[in-house]
């Protein structure tokens, strides 16, 4: 009796009913299939079988998920005895039945940081669906929230095996949705980088999916609290040229910094200053960090006794520090114009040339800074750029064999008579247009 079943669970399909694979013998009522074995072939024998097989089609307004069972009995007279036997089966969920939508309000985490999701299912079908099972695949690393599950609202634990939540035994009436929240934790040994959530809902039946797949992406950042790098420092009145801060030497106020990415910081009235967070270094193996002095914001007539930029190797959670020196230098100025040297050369006349010991001499005496000063006429750029450097090459290289007590910088100015140089010959061509 096909009724038995559930109202319109099943609805026998006309003419597929056989009795040992012979239509007779069978007797079709409605929805009611009867074989009479003995009328058509006779007592069964021992070890004998009787095979009665038709077709029968689902109702089409059961619920995706349902179970529909069947049931047959076959009695017999000698004895007088009946027995019965049943199977179940269940109504398949189609693929894309439900659709799953899943967010977080979070773009970028730290470690340690909970981390809400948003689960939305629904049921795009115009019938119902039951038994299906929302599955949430999490990243290595993360951390389900033991207790902060809720479905619609009210708390709903999932099965949890290693980074899998499990919610099963949804139903959803025709268009009906589900809304799951939870929260995750970012683990302290992630990496940084994406990582992504993943959600699927599957059939009741052989948990086959019944929608696309729906992630949600965080990227995991470093933490401004633990993982920046301050950079710490002096700029400082090294009075004895040496470029470290030795005792009663003090600091330089409204000296300007600047790092790489544009951060600057000017020093107090005690010549420190203080750059937060100014670099988050590679993790596991740090970062190079450069600092530069700007020597424009000096105290007049100061110069730099350390290099004007400096780096540092940066490591996460430690603070760099930085020192920069400078001091007032004496200004020694040599004054040059083409009677110093050969007609049209670079060398420099045998009468001239004492004078550069006399220099020299007096550069020993207390720390000083070399400018040259060229005074210049009708002498073309080239000329007069290479005899400065001709001079300077002299001077540092005695400077140098001398092997005296600091290291000479030397300054290069030019003046020109007529107030700018001399213009070449198609210049003054086109000049004349």
């Amino acid at each position: 009796n096909l009724n038995a079943a559930g109202p319109g669970a099943l609805t026998y399909v006309n003419g597929t009913a056989t009795l040992n694979g012979s239509a007779t013998g069978v007797t079709v009522t409605g929805n009611l299939i009867t074989a009479n074995y003995s009328a058509t072939y006779g007592p069964l024998a021992p070890a004998a079988t009787i095979d009665l097989r038709f077709r029968a089609t689902l109702g089409s307004t059961l619920a995706a998920g349902t179970t529909v069972t069947n049931t047959g009995v076959v009695t017999w007279n000698n004895p007088p005895q009946s027995a019965s036997g049943s199977v179940s089966i269940q109504v398949d969920t189609p693929p894309g039945a439900l659709t799953v939508t899943k967010t977080t309000p979070l773009l970028e985490v730290t470690r340690g940081q909970l981390v809400p999701y948003t689960i939305t299912l629904t049921n795009v079908l115009s019938g119902a669906i039951q038994g299906a099972a929302l599955v949430d695949r999490f990243p290595a690393g993360f951390r389900y929230i033991k207790g902060s599950a809720r479905l619609d609202g009210t708390p709903a634990e999932p099965t949890v095996a290693g980074f899998t939540l499990t919610w099963g035994n949804l139903s959803f009436a025709g268009g009906a949705h589900h809304t799951i929240v939870l929260l995750l934790a970012v683990g302290a040994g992630v990496g940084e980088g994406e990582f992504v959530n993943r959600a699927q809902a599957l059939a009741a039946v052989g948990g086959t999916p019944v929608s696309k797949e729906a992630t949600a992406t965080v990227r995991v950042v470093p933490d401004l609290t633990f993982d920046c790098t301050d950079v710490i420092g002096k700029v400082f009145d090294d009075a004895n040229g040496n470029g470290h801060q030795d005792a009663g030497e003090k600091g330089l106020p409204g000296v300007r910094l600047v790092t790489t990415r544009g951060l600057a910081a000017i020093t107090d009235e005690f010549g420190r200053f203080h750059i937060t967070c100014a670099i988050t270094p590679l993790e596991g193996r740090g970062s190079n960090f450069a600092l530069k002095l700007d020597d424009r914001t000096l105290p007049s007539g100061y110069r730099l006794t350390t290099p004007q930029v400096l780096v540092e190797r940066a490591t996460r959670g430690k603070a760099v520090r930085f020192e920069f020196g400078a001091s007032i230098h004496r200004v020694v100025s040599l004054d040059l114009a083409d009677a110093v040297f050969e007609p049209g050369t670079a060398d420099m006349r045998p009468q001239w040339r004492p004078r550069l010991d006399l220099l020299l001499a007096e550069l020993r005496k207390s720390r000083s800074v070399l400018r040259l000063s060229y005074l210049a006429d009708v002498e073309d750029t080239p000329l007069v750029d290479r005899r400065l450097e001709a001079v300077a090459r002299a001077i540092r290289d005695a400077w140098r064999a001398m092997n005296c007590c600091y290291e000479l910088t030397i300054e290069r100015e030019v003046f020109w008579l007529r107030g700018s140089p001399p213009r070449e010959p198609a210049e003054r061509l086109r000049g004349a247009k």
